[in-house]
Order: structure tokens, then sequence, then C-alpha cells
């Protein structure tokens, strides 16, 4: 079940983030995202199992009036990897940019851990800078243009 995030989250949150360090985040990122939490930019939602564990979290936001929105912060914990939690995550996330009829992007920045993931939703690599993160982690900016048909598709797979 996807839901808001709240402050009684941050423990579950930063301990997702941990999970995944080194592989998909750097140690430097610990500072960054608590402060990411602190700040409450844009939506911010975590992920419960079927047993109600918080195991993942994502938020979304927007930019240039509305029109590009953003996927932030978005993760899983890592025992529970390849699983579908992360596209059930991402999806719910694709759905609540849907709903802003403003939006006709949708842009992200991750590693070469995480690029395969984003091309099979269906971004696109516009950028890529080698240790873009840190020694051995590249970034990869990446966009997916979002219309109705896509919107249509995503509320199908939410179903």
């Amino acid at each position: 079940m996807l839901r808001r995030y709240t402050k009684t989250d941050y423990s579950a949150c930063m301990n997702i983030l941990e999970s995944n360090i080194p592989r998909y985040f750097l140690p430097q990122d610990r500072e960054d995202f608590h402060l990411f939490l602190e700040s409450s930019l844009g939506i911010y939602n975590v992920l419960e199992d079927h047993d109600g564990t918080i195991i993942g979290c994502g938020g979304i936001a927007t930019r240039n009036q509305g029109q590009d929105g953003i996927l932030t912060w978005g993760m899983i914990h890592a025992m529970r990897h390849r699983q579908g939690w992360g596209r059930r995550l991402t999806l719910a996330r694709f759905a609540q940019l849907c709903a802003l009829s403003s939006v006709k992007r949708i842009t992200l920045h991750t590693s070469q851990q995480s690029v395969g993931f984003y091309e099979r939703l269906g971004f696109r690599t516009l950028a890529f800078t080698i240790d873009g993160y840190g020694v051995g982690l590249h970034r990869h900016d990446m966009e997916l243009i979002i219309d109705e048909p896509f919107c249509q598709q995503v509320s199908a797979l939410l179903v």
C-alpha cells in the first residue's frame, strides 16, 4: 500500500537508504536524504508490504510551471529488490504525476545500477556523467514523455 510519508516514517526510510549503500547510494547521501526528508519538498510516499512493513519510499515534484514531473529519492529495501516492489512504487508515482494534467514529461537522475530498470519503463538517457555521483557511480539523466494513453495504461496496470 502506498501512503504519504509522515515524520514517524523517518527511521524506516533512513534504514531503506542504508540498505542500499554502497551499491545504489553513497555514504554522503545520508545527509542529503536527511535534509530532503526534513524539507517536505513535493509529495513523498512510503510503500508498505502486505504486513504493513515499510519496504520502500519515493516521491514526486514538478518544475517548469508544472510541465516537468520529477521522481525523487525512490528506493526499495535491498532485501526486497527484484520482487516487483520497485515497479509498483514507480507506477504509483507515475499515476500521481498523471493526475497533474500539466505534466508532459517525467525526469530523473540515477546511476548505472538502476538505469536498466528505468529503461524498461520507457525512460531514455539524455546525459551521462562518468563518476557523476562519486567514484564508480555514474549518473544518467533520464526522461519519459507522457500523454493521455500513457496515463490510461498506468491506471490499468495499478488495478
